[in-house]
C-alpha cells in the first residue's frame, strides 16, 4: 500500500558540459517536481574548481547564467519570459527535455517525498556537492561573492577571526582549511584554496548548509562522509594577537608560474602568513 502521507516526484540533474564534443560533465543542479503537492523547484551550483580541471580555458559564465535562467523559470518569475509563465508541469517538462547544449539534462527519476523543498536540498547536496573535496556553498555565498583579485587589506582593523576545518568520523583536521577575517567595519574575507592550486577570496562569510535540524538522509550522508565546521578562533592563541590590529601591509607570495600562492598580511604586532601545502591552506601566526 503507498504511504498517503508521501507523494512521486520526478527530478532531472542538470549537467555542466563545456566541451560538448567530448560528452564530460559535471553536476550542476536539480530540477524536481511533485504535481500532487503543486511543487516544482531547482537548485543550481557551478563548482568553478571542477569546471577548470576539467577544462582549464572554459570560462565558466555563460553556463552559470544558462543556469541562473533554469532557476528563475523554474521559480515562474516572471521577468523570466513566457515559459516562465506556463503551468507548473508544462515548466518541468521544458526544464527537462533534452538538449545539446554546455547545460544538459540527465534522464528523469522518480521518488516518493512527504517535503519536496527539503528532497530537492538533499539531492542538490549528494548529487551536486562534492563531498568533502571543497567547502560547500550555500545560497548566497557562491561565484558571485568571488574575488577577481586578492582583495586590499591595508588600513583595515581585524575584529574576528574564525577557521573552517573538516570532520571526518569524528576526527578534526585542524590544521588545513579556509580561514575567515571579519573587520571593525563589519565586512569580511575568506581565504580558500581553488581547484589550481592558488588563493581565492571572498568577501562573504561562510555559513554551515548542514544545520540543525537535520533530515535522517542527510544525518547519515554526514556520518559517511563527514562535514565542514566554523570556528571561532578569535580569542585563542597565536590568531588572538591578530584581533584588534590593523593591517599595515600585504605581500603577495608567488608560485613559479607567478599565480597567487601564498599571502603574509602584517599587522603591527603580527603577522599571518597563509601558505598553499598540496592543494590545502594553512595558516601560520607570528609576532612582527
Amino acid at each position: 500500500m503507498p504511504d498517503p502521507a508521501r507523494s512521486s516526484f520526478a527530478y532531472t540533474v542538470l549537467r555542466a558540459v563545456p566541451r560538448v564534443e567530448r560528452g564530460e560533465f559535471i553536476n550542476a543542479g536539480i530540477v524536481l517536481f511533485c504535481p500532487e503537492r503543486r511543487f516544482l523547484g531547482a537548485r543550481t551550483g557551478l563548482d568553478a574548481g571542477r569546471l577548470v580541471a576539467l577544462a582549464p580555458d572554459c570560462d565558466g559564465n555563460e553556463m552559470a547564467e544558462q543556469l541562473e535562467a533554469i532557476r528563475r523559470v523554474a521559480a515562474g518569475e516572471s521577468a523570466a519570459g513566457p515559459i516562465a509563465r506556463l503551468s507548473k508541469a508544462e515548466r518541468y517538462h521544458w526544464l527537462s527535455s533534452p538538449t545539446s547544449t554546455v547545460i544538459q539534462r540527465s534522464e528523469a527519476h522518480t521518488g516518493l517525498t512527504s517535503n519536496p523543498a527539503a528532497t530537492l536540498d538533499h539531492l542538490f547536496r549528494t548529487m551536486v556537492m562534492t563531498p568533502g573535496a571543497r567547502l560547500p556553498r550555500h545560497q548566497g555565498w557562491d561565484r558571485t561573492h568571488r574575488l577577481a583579485t586578492a582583495p586590499d587589506l591595508v588600513g583595515r582593523s581585524i575584529a574576528r577571526v574564525r577557521r573552517l576545518h573538516y570532520t571526518y568520523q569524528g576526527e578534526t583536521n585542524s590544521l588545513d582549511g579556509p580561514i575567515e577575517l571579519t573587520f571593525s567595519d563589519g565586512s569580511c574575507v575568506l581565504c580558500d584554496t581553488a581547484a589550481d592550486w592558488t588563493l581565492q577570496f571572498f568577501d562573504a562569510p561562510w555559513n554551515d548548509p548542514y544545520r540543525d535540524p537535520l533530515l535522517e538522509v542527510d544525518r547519515e550522508y554526514l556520518e559517511r562522509y563527514g562535514k565542514w565546521g566554523g570556528h571561532d578562533v578569535t580569542l585563542l592563541a597565536p590568531y588572538s594577537w591578530l584581533v584588534g590590529e590593523r593591517v599595515r601591509q600585504v605581500i603577495p607570495q608567488l608560485n613559479e608560474l607567478l599565480e597567487l600562492a601564498g599571502l603574509l598580511v602584517r599587522t603591527d604586532n603580527a603577522i599571518l602568513d597563509l601558505q598553499l601545502w598540496a592543494g590545502e591552506l594553512r595558516t601560520f601566526v607570528r609576532r612582527a
